[in-house]
């Protein structure tokens, strides 16, 4: 097992990571942008503790400080049971051998009527094992004002042709909306957002084999030469998206301040709760496709999991926590309790819970679902697929176009060499 360097946040955070010693079981869990998420799944463990008659805590983390605390429960021998991550992330902590295979509690909810979303198991697969489990599907879609398209008599935009195109007569129009609301910071939403144009124009970054590097291309190039085109020419995506955090689209459009972003569905409840009449002007539609013969619809979709840890002498208790979330009716009441911003693993909930079945906005969430991209995309997600998400290579290439003005195959070119300097530490 390779050694899990701490940082000097990690070190702070090893203390509280001794409460996992204190209970039969601790579950992490992480923060969910919505408290009575948050709130409903720690009274699960609670619950869950009581049948067994075993002290059970809940720690809700955010996404921020998870691997932090990770490394620093790890490295003191202290892990919780089981935790939430990322899907990107999954394949560092399987390739570092900490988890456990969970095989077992996936033969289990396999037999749930309908099955489950196998699409997003090879997250947390190695070799025939399975080492993370799916928690919700993350859908991504885009969102749209559609009384500022009507009111440049444009249709909806299927093409990110078209986009740019309303996007520059929205703007025109009303100079104080940015057209387009692109995170391009350092954080995990540029990270994802770029992927959708890059996997929209044909580009990737690794080939179907998992290995091969395949980032530096013709197609690779359009997609980041299109974004430059839109922040430089057009400038319709606003200079001020260099320094947003992840909540900076959700805050420009909430605010009447951008005509396109793309986000998960919780800014549409965001939207019910707060702003009915920006609610009926928007819609959440797919992505946009992308040009030439090998565009696309690139829409990104991605899991938060669950691991077992292989430290300690929880993994039996952290197994039947598991099987207790994954029931039914306590999985389909998170699923409410998270109000739109988690899809559900089980696919036919798509058609019996009223949030999705009854809301006409949310028609196409199943099919998002299903055929989305993963991360690793041509290939499967794996310990490389992640540490290029962790090192938000995709990301730093395009500041590098927009803030140093490297030309677009400069950029590209060091994109490449970068993700083969990862691809040697595999």
């Amino acid at each position: 097992m390779r050694r899990i360097g701490l940082t000097a946040v990690a070190l702070a955070a090893a203390m509280s990571a001794g409460t996992a010693r204190a209970a039969d079981l601790t579950v992490w869990g992480l923060q969910a942008f919505n408290q009575a998420a948050d709130e409903y799944i720690g009274e699960m463990v609670k619950q869950f503790g009581a049948a067994k008659h075993i002290n059970a805590e809940y720690v809700v983390v955010p996404a921020t400080v998870i691997n932090d605390r990770l490394a620093a429960a790890f490295q003191g021998g202290a892990p919780p049971g089981a935790y939430m991550q990322q899907g990107q992330r999954a394949q560092f902590y399987i390739g570092n051998g900490l988890v456990v295979p969970l095989d077992d509690v996936l033969a289990d909810i396999r037999k749930v009527d309908g099955g489950i979303a196998e699409n997003q198991l090879p997250a947390g697969r190695s070799g025939n094992n399975n080492l993370a489990l799916p928690i919700e599907v993350d859908v991504d879609p885009m969102f749209a004002r559609k009384d500022l398209l009507d009111e440049i008599g444009k249709p909806v935009p299927r093409t990110w042709l078209e986009l740019r195109e309303a996007a520059k007569l929205i703007q025109a129009k009303h100079p104080q909306i940015a057209g387009f609301g692109m995170t391009l910071s350092n954080c995990n939403d540029a990270e994802s957002q770029i992927r959708n144009v890059l996997w929209s124009f044909g580009g990737k970054v690794m080939a179907a084999d998992s290995k091969t590097v395949v980032f530096d291309s013709p197609e690779t190039r359009a997609a980041y030469q299109f974004v430059a085109d839109m922040f430089l020419k057009d400038r319709t995506i606003p200079r001020s998206a260099l320094t947003w955090d992840d909540s900076g689209n959700n805050i420009a459009y909430q605010t009447g301040r951008a005509a396109f972003i793309i986000n998960p569905p919780s800014v549409w409840y965001w939207m019910v709760d707060n702003d009915k009449t920006l609610l009926s002007n928007s819609m959440m539609i797919s992505v946009p496709k992308g040009p030439g013969p090998h565009g696309a619809v690139g829409n990104v979709v991605g899991a938060w999991v669950w691991q077992v840890s292989k430290a300690g002498n929880q993994q039996a208790l952290a197994k039947e926590w598991l099987r207790y979330f994954y029931e039914p009716d306590h999985y389909r009441m998170v699923i409410e309790k998270v109000g739109g911003r988690w899809s559900p693993i089980y696919p036919k909930m798509f058609e019996t819970m009223p949030m999705f079945a009854a809301n006409p906005a949310f028609k196409d969430f199943k099919t998002l679902a299903n055929d989305g991209f993963l991360d690793g995309y041509a290939g499967s997600p794996n310990v490389l697929s992640g540490k290029v998400w962790d090192a938000l290579i995709l990301t730093k290439v395009l500041q590098k176009v927009l803030v140093d003005r490297t030309p677009v195959p400069a950029a590209v070119k060091w994109g490449q060499q970068e993700i083969e300097k990862l691809a040697k530490g595999s």
